[in-house]
């Protein structure tokens, strides 16, 4: 289930509007995660083992109402059991029968408490069927147009992840147990109704007007997994092995469905094969609706896609969705066929899902785009523990369970998991994954089942793995030192772990070390387990290259400072394009002429996009005149991720107007790619040049785009350059009649300019407050955002209204946040602000005297650097293990 930001356009491509995942935007600095009066929560007790639920349904999307019958086959667990209790959120209860007969009950909402009247026996399956209509606030979404969107579809569709299925039908709304599932659902006759599973029957009612749809899941799943989606869609059906693989779509969009959903097939002939277990459902469907709430939902055998992620022609130039498709897809076994036995193990089903989306990646585009999807995956987790909390993955203690579903959850545990098969190698990483599947399908996990399941395929005991990096929060922080002894021919690494260990422990890993004399590699393991180490290794002769955990296979921070010829080399030969992204960091840092060459070289020549486009990245934090000229010079550069990474760069120029020209015109000319012109406008505003606020709000914001990232980026280039005159525009842009994405980057971008003046706060200020109830969540999610980058005390009693009223848990964790961000940092906001623009001077003033170093040379007859040799195209090498 990724969060709307997961939408899979490709990672390099998210936060071009500048917006976070749940809060909107990264907090200054780290706060523990549990917030005031969250509690620890456990698995509830089971009194019955519910073993079938048959819904019996009627859907009217345009009344907005449910109504029928819930029938639940239930077994009691022990004799003696005269109730159950069944979650029922909002509902009118018409009754209640046991076996046929009418019961007594109790509604106090959200309980309904059933009197069984006498005991059944233990083991002795028993029907309760309950009566009810309800018109829900969740779990069930009524689409529908109005007078600011009169071209919104009507639809109807559930979303039951994590607690919200009992909004839409009485349950036991716990993911701890498992049944088998019937839906029998009457809809408008125009619609269709998506199911789960098997559609035995579709029946026409013309005097009604209904048809009514007959769907069976033979697979048992947990409650949440239950859904139902009604509306007007086109379907395209292909077979993969026998099975029925559909997507469904907006009408007059079958091209673009093709394009987004096309490797389905091929995901499944995939997982299959590496689970060791064939797709275990019936069929397998997949659905654009409007408005979801998340990027992707993974019912069980038809997952909801939210309809920005379909792509059009343009946007596939340099974005899929296949990972958005990959993450879902996965689920149905990681988290459908085996799902967390509580949502404290809730990595079990997303850990696994982000990391078999990454594994598709390594399948389908190769070696290199696996090791930068981790790379980035890291980088996301890096940021969420840094500057906002840090916590163990398996962790019991929060407010709703939605407030897990975090970077920690996603992308850690993907993260723990390429380390489990880095510890274990391929052939035994798989035999563990199988083992796991097969001792554990249709069934409740938790972690410890993980780690049973590895030692008893393998005989490997990893627990020391789990201790460090699932129950216990944090990474290693090493500080490397190389040092070499000519007489002795001998290499010195030293190792130190510099992590606080209040949060975190002292890491015991096996890591790979390798050295690069003449172009031949020497590799080692060392075993880290203390806070120091100096390891010593015998070479032929001084090392050209020095790598530490080549691959990234282990989660960390590595400080480690090299000579400039090892860093020149190493752009140019390191066959693992994580050591060259490094390299080109590392560069970027010493700012002389022959790193300029360098950053240059690779990002015009490198046979990686995305190591051209970290060297661009890295030659604009150079911020010389000759990188801004070297970055002028790339502009053509072809591949459209790379193009993204040069016109990035160039917003580091700041006041720079030859920069700014150069930007102006990537948007007035255009580009190929959405996503290339997106960031242009967010770095034009980023230069703080003369002519930008004209070509942003003129030019940018007239710009049709995939999802209007192009007027999203424009907004936050808007909020960059630090103009108020930019205020109006934003808060037109928030209203309503106006795209939710660009509603929601608006409210972002109008926080960050309310920090420009108290004039500029208060206008800020009254039109956030007035987006907090808004219908749709990214605006009310940044309108929370955007408070919090005002830091106005007042905001504190709004926030507490809105953690009150809102209905999603996300709104309200942002909230909680929000509001502890405001009352703890209310006094620092002016000494952060000083800090801030006191950087931004030391920036330029440190560019200038670059540039004054690099003329004074060149008047000196300084000799230039000699241009290296082209490097040899290199095929990736395999990964150590």
């Amino acid at each position: 289930m990724p969060d709307l930001d997961d939408m899979e356009l490709g990672r390099e491509a998210r936060g071009l509007a500048g917006c976070g995942r749940a809060s909107g935007a990264a907090l200054a600095y780290a706060r523990p995660f549990p917030l005031t009066g969250d509690q620890p929560h456990y698995a509830r007790d089971l009194v019955v083992d519910v073993r079938h639920i048959k819904l019996e349904i009627s859907i009217d999307p345009a009344a907005r109402r449910i109504a029928g019958t819930a029938t639940h086959t239930v077994r009691a667990i022990n004799d003696g059991v005269r109730s159950i209790e069944f979650d029922a959120a909002e509902m009118t209860i018409e009754g209640v029968t046991v076996a046929g007969k009418p019961v007594k009950f109790d509604y106090a909402d959200p309980v309904l408490r059933v009197d069984l009247g006498r005991a059944p026996r233990a083991g002795t399956p028993v029907d309760v069927a309950i009566a009810y209509s309800a018109s829900p606030r969740r779990g069930l979404y009524f689409i529908a147009p109005d007078a600011d969107y009169p071209g919104k579809p009507l639809q109807a569709w559930t979303q039951g992840q994590d607690e919200d299925s009992r909004h839409w039908y009485p349950c036991i709304d716990f993911p701890n147990h498992q049944q088998t599932s019937e839906v029998i659902v009457t809809v408008p006759q125009s619609m269709i109704s998506i199911g789960n599973g098997e559609l035995r029957s579709v029946v026409h009612n013309r005097r009604a007007r209904t048809k009514t749809y007959h769907w069976y899941q033979a697979t048992p799943h947990v409650t949440y997994l239950l859904s139902q989606i009604v509306g007007e869609f086109a379907e395209i059906e292909h077979r993969w092995q026998g099975v029925p693989v559909q997507y469904y779509g907006p009408p007059g969009r079958e091209a673009d469905l093709e394009r987004t959903l096309g490797r389905t097939p091929d995901m499944l002939a995939f997982f299959s094969d590496l689970t060791g277990a064939k797709y275990p459902y019936a069929r397998y469907a997949q659905t654009f609706v409007a408005d979801f709430i998340f990027g992707g939902m993974e019912n069980v055998s038809a997952t909801t896609l939210t309809e920005t992620s379909l792509l059009d022609k343009r946007a596939s130039l340099d974005a899929d969705a296949d990972g958005l498709v990959a993450h879902e897809l996965a689920h149905q076994w990681f988290g459908d066929l085996l799902t967390c036995r509580d949502w404290s193990h809730a990595w079990l089903n997303e850990g696994f899902a982000t990391y078999f989306e990454a594994l598709y990646t390594e399948h389908h585009k190769g070696l290199d785009e696996f090791g930068y999807e981790l790379h980035q995956n890291a980088a996301i987790y890096l940021a969420e523990d840094s500057a906002r909390y840090r916590r163990p993955i398996v962790n019991n203690v929060y407010h709703e369970p939605i407030d897990i579903f975090d970077r920690h959850l996603y992308e850690k545990g993907s993260l723990v998991l390429h380390m489990v098969r880095t510890v274990l190698g391929d052939e035994l990483w798989r035999k563990a994954i199988q083992h796991y599947v097969a001792r554990h399908r249709s069934t409740n996990v938790t972690t410890p089942d993980l780690q049973r399941a590895i030692e008893s395929a393998t005989g490997r005991n990893i627990d020391w793995l789990f201790d460090q990096y699932v129950y216990r929060g944090g990474h290693p922080a090493f500080k490397l030192g190389f040092e070499w002894d000519d007489k002795a021919r001998q290499a010195k690494l030293s190792v130190a772990q510099t992590q606080d260990e209040k949060d975190s422990s002292i890491f015991r890993l096996p890591v790979a070390v390798d050295f690069t004399v003449d172009g031949k590699r020497h590799a080692f393991t060392v075993q880290i387990a203390e806070k120091a180490h100096n390891f010593f290794f015998a070479l032929p002769g001084r090392p050209q290259m020095v790598r530490f955990d080549p691959g990234g296979n282990f989660l960390k921070t590595v400080e480690f400072k090299r000579s400039k010829e090892m860093l020149l080399y190493q752009i140019e030969h390191d066959d693992d394009v994580l050591g060259r992204i490094d390299a080109a960091k590392e560069l970027a840092k010493l700012g002389t002429p022959e790193a300029v060459e360098a950053l240059s070289k690779a990002v015009r020549g490198d046979e990686f996009w995305a190591v051209q486009n970290e060297a661009a990245r890295a030659l604009g934090g150079v911020r010389t005149t000759a990188a801004r000229d070297a970055l002028l010079s790339l502009l053509k550069v072809r591949h459209p991720k790379a193009r993204r990474g040069v016109v990035a760069a160039l917003g580091q120029f700041r006041h720079d107007e030859t920069a700014a020209a150069a930007l102006e015109q990537v948007l007035r000319k255009g580009d190929a790619s959405y996503y290339a012109e997106a960031a242009a406008a967010q770095a034009l505003g980023q230069t703080r040049a003369a002519k930008a606020f004209d070509v942003l709000s003129k030019v940018a914001m007239a710009k049709e785009s995939q999802t209007d990232v192009i007027r999203g980026a424009a907004l936050a280039g808007l909020a960059d350059l630090k103009d108020e005159r930019a205020i109006p525009i934003a808060i037109e842009w928030t209203r309503r009649g106006k795209s939710n994405p660009v509603r929601g980057a608006a409210a972002f971008a109008l926080g960050r300019m309310g920090t420009l003046s108290d004039r500029a706060k208060d206008q800020a200020y009254d039109r956030l407050v007035e987006l907090l109830p808004d219908a749709w969540l990214r605006v009310r999610l940044n309108a929370v955002a955007g408070l919090a980058e005002i830091k106005d005390t007042k905001a504190i009693a709004e926030l507490g209204r809105t953690r009150d009223r809102d209905l999603d848990g996300r709104v309200i964790r942002a909230a909680r946040e929000a509001a502890r961000r405001i009352s703890e940092g209310a006094d620092k906001g002016e000494e952060v602000r000083r800090l801030r623009e006191d950087l931004d001077k030391l920036g330029e003033d440190n560019r200038a005297l670059k540039d004054r170093l690099e003329k004074l040379e060149a008047r000196l007859g300084e000799p230039k650097p000699r241009r290296a040799a082209a490097r040899p195209c290199l095929k990736p090498a395999a990964r150590r293990r």
